[in-house]
């Protein structure tokens, strides 16, 4: 049946217009100085608070705040109380939304999980270089996340690279000139991987073999956002692994049948930066807009075209920066309207709603409260935004209290979302619920109808947002909710979720509404956007894998047939897992420890040049993505470590007698988690009292140790709070060198008490089971920082990491000569070269000590000191075109090898990445 009733019934006590100015001023829970003190930044994809909370994926998890809202959220300051029957009256298009079928009550946007990979250090300080933050709920496996948050970088302008020759060489037997092509990683190559350059370095895309019978890529990768206008179709989304996390972006020319990678610049024209991911895309005729998230803030790209992106200033982004989450971006008549939410605290407990308005998408203007319009009761979620003809129309979601009933008001501009009125949508009796939508072919609503035992979509059409017309029914085999409505060139698209997936239905008019294909259900299958152009309907998201997730990119015509797109045969789009993380090395053998295709991997060598895959006895193929991110060697053989994956985390420990074979002893009960937090295992180092492994327990920092690789123990401090945080407070351990004097460990302490600064810490131990801290004091200038790498010769130590002063972030180095009794500072000079200076590798040789790091922002280049003695340093800039090559490369591990240094790593670029292998004389 089709409702009937007199719409004015739904709206007899609405707010009048003049009247809501007013109202504005004295309902006002938000002021300008509320903008003061929030800590995070998020953007997600619209559609996942639509659906029933989708399990997290990768638009999750690249935010910089790791903390979950409640569900609901508090009611906001000055809120009225939500019993006067008044306030649930109250306003534009009233909708209750009562428990039963249908779309769930509103909540804030869930705030990401943390991540599996690191520990998150509160209030984001400084991180060891290695795997980056948390544990993951149940569900799919988890998702490399941007790092933690450090607000305090300022990154040096970023290398152009546009002089730089780029050729492909060999991966594992691909011929050259291999390009991404069902999973296949284009491989970066001077003139092909065997040769090296003269300073030593390589591409070992080659050297280094994957795995044969790999499950998977071992990548997360999804597709967030996409937009469509005329026959031009863009989508963006990202690709993650426990190292790395980058941005996509793919555009079609012709509606959505075959798309290419579009080309994305820095904002000096240059390599785009590293961890920078767009989340939502937005455009038509005159330009397109993307909005997106970096460490500490938001970030904007630009396109006239959608094929060529221009990331913008910083400045373009900041407005999305901390406390600030983005859900909802389109174009309207005067420009761009983006839709979220702004928490002063930055947890999101105390959201209210907010709005972004933009004419060129430089410059935004931010209006967060009820600076945003109308009258703010309760929690208010700004839940859906279309623009028609001269028009916007938007949805609101109002929970007057928690535990009270949620209802759906609809608002109307058109001044493109500076100021709002009531938008009166028929709500007849019987109908229930709200979904907007909307564009070239005017604006939609859709009301449900339950009929019996069936459920369907009541569609109303509308050119102006005033006068309303009724339309057809949106149906489907057991309908559950209406997931998106898209106002195209040629009509309107209605995405339906049903008991079986996700329908497609077609209207020229609105009122006669025909199937235009279906996307089956699969577990873990989520949507996040779709855009109609011409005939064809593309629909984003991400889909599980074998072990990861992969990006979802489905295209139907009108008729409803598949159109076939397989997003990992785009060159260019999405690559595999093959990373070298550390080095070690006993006499000649030298092994390698990383990942490939989302398993851990090892690699052996006789020679230093010429590598083969170790082999594994007892299995370590496991759920979730690993990752071995240390190595050592000792008198009872090697010890590997990394992350596991999976949800929670969990140790990735491994051990061998020869290097040739290994086994995992994470199964031993002295690594399984004991309490509600997760562990993590970074490193490991060996000496003459056997092995340490070091790591954390949920906010305490954790070693453990063995005398032989057979039987293990807990560490433990000396004092009680050595290891173990203090309410508020939090332990972080990185590195670690063992030698004559015991064991010596190194990371970062938080403590309320010194006013949550981060502080550098080491922690010593004669045998590797007892263990007391030190705090080391800062420099002059520098007001916190930590420490992420270690290496010890005979009773020198050489310890090194990141700080911050008063010219943002730069490097931290201490020396000790009495086997980590006492430390003084040493100084690691400013290398010749440009922007922000990172500590990544630290190995003590037969001559002194070697330190690696890398040099730039985004992009950044291979730098390098070398001391004697680890008091004093000499910096140089290898160069040459592998370890300055364009994009970003790094070396993350080093060992001394022979005469010389051995060290492994990667570039990373727009058009590929593979590992990196370096040898140079020990100077």
């Amino acid at each position: 049946m089709t409702p009937s009733g007199n719409p004015d019934d739904e709206h007899k006590e609405d707010l009048p217009e003049e009247e809501l100015a007013d109202r504005t001023t004295s309902d006002r829970t938000v002021s300008d100085a509320d903008d003061e003190g929030a800590s995070k930044t998020q953007v997600f994809s619209r559609d996942t608070e639509r659906a029933a909370k989708p399990a997290p994926g990768i638009a999750d998890m690249t935010m910089t705040d790791f903390s979950r809202s409640t569900q609901g959220g508090e009611p906001q300051a000055g809120a009225a109380d939500a019993d006067d029957p008044e306030d649930e009256e109250e306003g534009a298009d009233r909708t209750r939304v009562q428990p039963g079928p249908g779309r769930p009550a509103p909540e804030a946007a869930p705030a990401p999980p943390p991540f599996p990979w690191a520990q998150e250090i509160p209030g984001g300080g400084p991180q060891a270089a290695g795997p980056p933050a948390g544990a993951l709920a149940a569900g799919p496996p988890p998702v490399a996340p941007a790092p933690v948050d450090e607000p305090w970088r300022t990154p040096g302008k970023a290398k152009k690279g546009v002089n730089k020759k780029i050729l492909f060489g060999v991966l594992g037997g691909v011929a050259a000139a291999a390009l991404v092509a069902g999973g296949v990683v284009v491989v970066l190559g001077m003139g092909g991987d065997d040769e090296t350059e003269a300073g030593g370095a390589r591409f070992a895309g080659a050297l280094f073999p994957g795995d044969p019978a790999a499950r998977s890529d071992g990548r997360d990768q999804e597709l967030t956002g996409v937009a469509a206008s005329g026959s031009t179709v863009v989508a963006v989304g990202g690709e993650a692994d426990p190292g790395n996390y980058r941005g996509v972006f793919l555009v079609s020319a012709d509606g959505g049948r075959t798309f290419q990678t579009a080309k994305v610049e820095g904002a000096d024209g240059g390599e785009p930066g590293a961890t920078e991911v767009p989340r939502l895309v937005a455009g038509g005729q005159g330009g397109w807009v993307a909005i997106g998230t970096r460490p500490g803030g938001g970030v904007v790209w630009l396109s006239q075209d959608g094929k060529t992106w221009q990331r913008q200033p910083d400045a373009a982004g900041d407005v999305f920066g901390p406390g600030n989450r983005v859900t909802r971006l389109i174009r309207t008549e005067q420009g761009y309207l983006a839709l979220g939410e702004h928490s002063r605290k930055g947890d999101f407990s105390d959201s209210v709603p907010a709005t972004w308005l933009s004419s060129d998408g430089k410059r935004w203007d931010a209006q967060t409260g009820s600076q945003v319009g109308f009258p703010i009761r309760g929690k208010v979620v700004l839940e859906e935004a279309a623009a028609g003809q001269g028009v916007v129309l938007m949805e609101s979601a109002h929970t007057p209290k928690p535990g009270k009933a949620s209802f759906r008001r609809a608002w109307r501009s058109t001044d493109g979302g500076r100021t709002w009125s009531p938008a009166k949508i028929p709500a007849p009796k019987g109908t229930r619920g709200l979904h907007v939508g909307g564009g070239q072919a005017g604006l939609v609503a859709v009301r449900e109808v339950k009929s019996g035992k069936s459920t369907y979509g009541q569609v109303y059409t509308s050119a102006d947002a005033t006068s309303w017309k009724t339309g057809g029914k949106l149906e489907s085999a057991g309908y559950q909710e209406v997931q998106q409505l898209i106002g195209g060139e040629s009509g309107y698209t209605g995405i339906v979720r049903g008991k079986n997936g996700m329908s497609v239905s077609r209207s020229a008019d609105g009122k006669s509404w025909s199937d235009a294909g279906t996307l089956p259900a699969a577990s873990g299958r989520t949507m996040l956007g779709a855009a109609a152009s011409g005939g064809q309907t593309v629909l984003v998201g991400r889909d599980p894998g074998n072990g990861d997730l992969n990006a979802l990119l489905a295209v139907r015509d009108q008729g409803g047939k598949e159109v076939p797109v397989d997003p990992f045969k785009i060159p260019g789009a999405f690559r595999k897992d093959q990373a070298v993380a550390a080095v070690a090395a006993k006499g000649a053998q030298a092994a390698a420890v990383g990942s490939t295709g989302g398993d851990a991997a090892i690699w052996t060598s006789a020679d230093g040049a010429a590598w083969q895959r170790a082999r594994f006895s007892g299995g370590i193929s496991r759920p979730g993505l690993q990752r071995l991110t240390s190595v050592a060697n000792g008198g009872a053989g090697w010890l590997a470590v990394g992350d596991n994956g999976g949800a929670p985390r969990s140790p990735l420990v491994l051990t061998s007698a020869d290097g040739n074979v290994w086994k995992p002893v994470d199964n031993d009960p002295v690594f399984a988690q004991k309490g509600s937090q997760a562990l993590g295992t970074y490193a490991a180092a060996s000496g003459p009292a056997g092995y340490v492994v070091v790591g954390d327990d949920g906010a305490s920092g954790a070693i453990w140790f063995s005398p032989d690789l057979k039987t293990w123990q807990r560490g433990g401090g000396v004092g009680r709070n050595d290891l173990t945080a203090l309410p508020k407070g939090n332990r972080w351990v990185r590195s670690a060198a063992g030698g004559e004097f015991g064991f010596v460990a190194v990371g970062g302490a938080l403590d309320p008490k010194q006013g949550g600064a981060r502080r550098p810490a080491v922690w010593t131990s004669a045998d590797g089971k007892k263990w007391q801290l030190q705090q080391i004091e800062l420099p002059s200038g520098l007001t916190q920082g930590s420490l992420s790498h270690v290496a010890a010769k005979g009773s020198v130590l050489v310890a090194a990491g990141d700080a911050v002063g008063t010219s943002g972030l730069v490097t931290l180095g201490y020396v000790s000569t009495d086997g980590g009794k006492t430390w003084r500072e040493t100084k690691l000079p400013a290398p010749d070269a440009e922007g922000l200076v990172r500590i990544t590798a630290v190995t003590a040789t037969t001559k002194g000590f070697t330190v690696a790091g890398t040099s730039g922002g985004g992009t950044a280049d291979v730098v390098s000191w070398t001391s004697a003695d680890g008091s004093t340093f000499e910096a140089q800039a290898p160069g040459g075109e592998v370890l300055s090559a364009a994009g970003r490369q790094e070396i993350t591990g080093l060992a001394p090898y022979k005469d010389g240094v051995l060290g492994v790593g990667r570039t990373v670029a727009s058009s590929g990445e593979q590992p990196v292998l370096w040898s140079r004389p020990d100077s």
